[in-house]
């Protein structure tokens, strides 16, 4: 027969009354870090966003100024708006469109509409 022998010593009733968890500071400390770094990469990926913007922005606008190009090539001159360069004006002859499949929206403000001056410049 064995016998097991089980001491206790104060020191460990003492830790069988402690309570596991974090201090306060310490959790406000993990979440201050992690506002940094959230902040951090909010500001990369806001700036990339703009990028893509004013990308998408330049890539309509020499599409449309190319569609113009076609157009005022075959009619003579160049389209008094974007609408003419998807529908046929009333009374045109000439016209070999569609140009462009549809009007481009405006990435920054989908309400304002591309222009096209005189020369076929895209404002």
């Amino acid at each position: 027969m064995v016998k097991i022998i089980v001491r206790r010593s104060k020191k460990g009733a003492k830790e069988e009354n402690l309570q596991a968890g974090f201090t306060l500071w310490e959790i406000l400390l993990v979440l201050f870090i992690l506002g940094v770094i959230l902040s951090l990469a909010t500001s990369h990926f806001d700036s990339t966003t703009n990028q893509v913007l004013v990308r998408v922005d330049l890539a309509n606008k020499v599409r449309i100024e190319g569609a113009a190009r076609l157009y005022q090539l075959d009619i003579g001159t160049y389209p008094l708006s974007v609408s003419h360069l998807v529908q046929a004006p009333n009374g045109m002859s000439g016209w070999r469109g569609p140009y462009l499949d549809e009007i481009p929206i405006n990435p920054f403000d989908s309400a304002q509409v591309y222009q096209i001056d005189a020369w076929g410049q895209v404002q």
